[in-house]
């Protein structure tokens, strides 16, 4: 945390070093893109331009200088935070509906889905979701031709394992309806 409050103080250190040099600049009646050079190619007589481009490279070197400790304090508050966060365990998802029967060549099919899947998101649909059913219907049909990300549970080797599948709900694959499956709730 001590390293973290040194790099700030030197960004703040930076950034009034940088106002500071933008003023001398104005002092100069210029700033960082007035042209140095007037309408014929020569240098302008009115001001210095040894001066402004000497300031001018401060400030460019300046920059440089900051970008590069604003990376430092980034990698060093992620590591800090990395250090420091507990992290809290993920609620587990619950499912809301089953797979009962999955058409073969259907979309469902194609997706991965099989009977006994136990549904767990459906698009934005999941079981904290009001009116589960209502709510898949409505995205069923908010999204043919459009891939639809699926999360569901199924036991593999007596052991539940959750997957994601993507679903493309379509018309006119050889059976009724979009999907080719039936859902029941739980």
């Amino acid at each position: 945390m001590e390293h973290v409050q040194k790099l700030l103080q030197q960004k703040t250190e930076l950034e009034s070093e940088l106002r500071q040099l933008d003023n001398e600049l104005h002092a100069h009646g210029v700033d960082r893109s007035t042209q140095l050079m007037d309408a014929n190619g020569f240098p302008r007589s009115d001001i210095d331009i040894v001066a402004i481009r000497t300031i001018r490279q401060s400030l460019v070197c300046k920059q440089n200088d900051l970008r590069e400790l604003m990376a430092q304090i980034e990698t060093q508050l992620i590591a800090l935070h990395q250090t420091t966060h507990t992290e809290t365990p993920t609620p587990k998802r619950r499912a809301f509906a089953r797979v009962s029967i999955v058409t073969p060549h259907s979309p469902a099919s194609e997706a991965g889905l099989v009977a006994g899947d136990k549904i767990i998101q459906y698009g934005s649909v999941s079981a904290s979701s009001s009116d589960c059913f209502q709510a898949l219907s409505a995205e069923t049909i908010n999204n043919i031709n459009t891939p639809l990300c699926v999360a569901i549970e199924r036991v593999v080797n007596g052991k539940p394992e959750t997957l994601e599948l993507s679903l493309l709900l379509r018309r006119g694959w050889g059976g009724e309806g979009v999907l080719g499956c039936h859902i029941l709730p739980i």
